[in-house]
């Protein structure tokens, strides 16, 4: 059975005082297959690695033009082009892109830091859509696990049923995996993966017996954790 890889999400892993593209080479040191980020876009189109789309100021990053954001955020500060020279040739790339408009110059700069075989990307169903459909030979997965608490109860159940009955939405975007939030995994999403012969991801995977629970699941190809050094020993256990 091949093992199960392991995406670091370091989002979870701040150290204080440590800059942020550290704890990306922390992630390489250890030996995860995978680094995931976000990235997002400034005002001035400078691309920038960020989970949430607010400063903690609460200022949301495509208002910022780049120096004013690296000025506030100081170490925290990481472009998508600084990354990339921390990872290149020494990791996986997993890129989650949260808005739509630069998937292809996205892809494309990635592509030039990363065999094919090293990338995968993640995303909602018109981001799929897109990137399969300009960069075919691109692992794409659809993103799973939205939250709707600020939808309409109606609306609610309709993402919903339509996460934990994926196909129709993988089929229109041409998804290769499924990346799937931990508990719509366990309801319905890894039997309908099983029987579609569909990959899994599971995110975000940081309770330590569900990292080993999801680990020993051959149906999981995939976690995405924020504590990879937890996650290591286990596989390797």
């Amino acid at each position: 059975m091949e093992k199960t890889l392991i995406s670091a999400h370091m989002g979870g892993s701040v150290v204080v005082g440590e800059a942020a593209a550290d704890r990306y080479r922390r992630a390489i040191a250890i030996g995860v297959d995978y680094v995931e980020f976000d990235v997002r876009r400034t005002r001035d189109h400078v691309t920038v690695i960020a989970h949430d789309d607010r400063t903690g100021s609460g200022r949301a990053f495509r208002d910022y033009a780049y120096g004013d954001l690296a000025s506030e955020l100081g170490g925290e500060a990481l472009t998508f082009e600084e990354l990339l020279a921390v990872t290149a040739g020494r990791v996986g790339l997993h890129v989650d892109l949260k808005e739509t408009g630069y998937e292809a110059e996205i892809v494309s700069l990635a592509l030039g830091s990363s065999p094919l075989e090293k990338l995968v990307i993640t995303g909602g169903d018109e981001v799929v859509r897109i990137v399969k459909q300009q960069f075919p030979h691109v692992r794409a997965g659809l993103s799973l696990g939205d939250d709707v608490t600020r939808l309409a109860p109606w609306l609610k159940v309709g993402v919903r049923l339509s996460e934990l009955f994926p196909r129709r939405r993988l089929e229109r975007c041409r998804a290769d995996f499924v990346a799937v939030h931990h508990r719509l995994a366990d309801l319905t999403v890894l039997r309908y993966c099983e029987r579609s012969g569909t990959p899994a991801w599971i995110w975000t995977v940081d309770d330590e017996r569900d990292i080993a629970r999801f680990l020993a699941d051959r149906r999981v190809a995939a976690i995405i954790t924020n504590r990879p050094e937890v996650a290591l020993p286990l596989r390797s256990a």
